[in-house]
């Protein structure tokens, strides 16, 4: 009878530890698998408040909302070289302390008016930041604005995209006189 106990109790603590972290989500996790980068889900919402600084929302999808945060890491993973892709993690690394040494708080923790003024003086180059950061931010700035207009929202209700050669264009016309030759 001890037995059958204990191997019921056995069963019933194999199924629990297997179903275990299944059950266990990590909220923090990058919504994204990237080849190259190792970015947590914490730096991911940076680059996200970055480009909702850049491009927010308005009556109309701001950079956030179609995804171009993520554009931009796609676009780092799959396209810098190695060193390229170490200085830009360096930058966003250190991207928030910077910011908290210029205004004493994280991006994140910075109302929408300071974090608009703050990306200004970066981008005048007023605030003696490094290197590192910098190139982060030019280059995340780059690709936020390049995922943007290439989004399908963009694409298709800002600025509609006429495919080639366009409605003008006539393939197939009779010929009613051929010229003497």
């Amino acid at each position: 009878m001890k037995r059958r106990q204990m191997l019921k109790h056995f069963a019933l603590a194999t199924t629990a530890a297997m179903l275990l972290p299944s059950c266990i989500k990590d909220p923090k996790k990058v919504s994204i698998a990237l080849s190259n980068l190792n970015v947590t889900g914490e730096e991911e919402e940076l680059l996200a408040a970055i480009a909702d600084t850049i491009i927010p929302d308005t009556d109309k999808p701001g950079a956030k909302t179609v995804g171009a945060h993520l554009f931009t890491l796609v676009m780092i993973d799959d396209c810098g070289n190695k060193e390229s892709k170490e200085k830009y993690m360096r930058g966003l690394r250190a991207f928030d302390e910077a910011c908290e040494e210029i205004s004493g708080k994280s991006f994140s923790d910075l109302s929408v008016e300071e974090r608009l003024t703050l990306l200004k003086k970066i981008d005048k180059n007023e605030v003696g930041l490094k290197e590192d950061v910098v190139t982060f931010y030019m280059a995340s700035k780059q690709y936020i604005i390049q995922g943007y207009t290439s989004s399908q929202y963009f694409l298709t209700e800002v600025k509609p995209y006429q495919l080639v050669p366009g409605p003008g264009w006539k393939g197939c016309i009779a010929v009613s006189e051929t010229p003497n030759v």
